[in-house]
C-alpha cells in the first residue's frame, strides 16, 4: 500500500462536511420526508439508515481495527435493525442532527491517528483486506451517496426551488 492513501487533512474535513450536506438536503425534503423515492426509500429512512450505519457499522469496525490485529469483520443485518427499530416518529431534521453527532464520534475515533494506525487492516465482510483509511473513505462515500439520493428526491419533487426562496 502506498503512503498516498494516508489521509491528508482534507479527508477529515470532508468527513465532517459531508454531514452538513445531508443536514441541508434533509431540510429541503422535510415536507415530503415520508414519501418513497423511485427505489422505495423515503428521505426519512435514508437519514435513519445513515445514523444506524455510522453507529453500528463504521464506528465499531474502526475501533476493532485499531484494537485488534487484523480482525475479521462480521456482516451487520441492517434489515433486521430496520424491522426492530425504524419509526417515522422523529422529524428528519432531528435525525440529521443525530447523524451529525454520530459523524463527530467517527471523526473522534480517527482524529490523531498515526500513519501506522491508518494502515491497520481487517478482513472486510466480503473477504477483502482493507485498511483504516479505506473504511474512512467508505464512510465518506456512504454519506455522499445518501446525500445525492436526498438531492435527487428533492430535484424530482421540487423543480421550482427559487420561488420558495423568494417567499422567505
Amino acid at each position: 500500500m502506498s503512503s498516498e492513501r494516508i489521509p491528508d487533512p482534507t479527508l477529515m474535513a470532508r468527513l465532517q462536511l459531508s454531514v452538513k450536506g445531508v443536514d441541508w438536503a434533509a431540510s429541503l425534503v422535510r415536507q415530503s420526508q415520508h414519501e418513497p423515492d423511485s427505489g422505495g426509500w423515503t428521505p426519512h429512512f435514508h437519514v435513519f439508515h445513515l445514523i444506524a450505519n455510522e453507529r453500528y457499522v463504521i464506528q465499531p469496525r474502526l475501533r476493532a481495527m485499531l484494537e485488534q490485529d487484523t480482525p475479521r469483520l462480521e456482516s451487520w443485518d441492517g434489515e433486521a435493525y430496520r424491522r426492530e427499530h425504524y419509526s417515522q416518529g422523529r422529524d428528519i431534521v432531528e435525525l440529521a442532527d443525530e447523524f451529525m453527532a454520530e459523524r463527530a464520534n467517527t471523526v473522534e475515533v480517527l482524529k490523531g491517528l498515526s500513519e501506522e494506525q491508518w494502515f491497520r487492516q481487517a478482513t472486510w465482510t466480503d473477504g477483502r483486506e482493507v485498511d483504516v483509511a479505506w473504511v474512512a473513505e467508505r464512510a465518506l462515500w456512504h454519506a455522499l451517496d445518501h446525500f445525492a439520493a436526498l438531492l435527487k428526491f428533492h430535484n424530482d419533487t421540487e423543480p421550482l426551488q427559487a420561488p420558495s426562496w423568494k417567499a422567505q
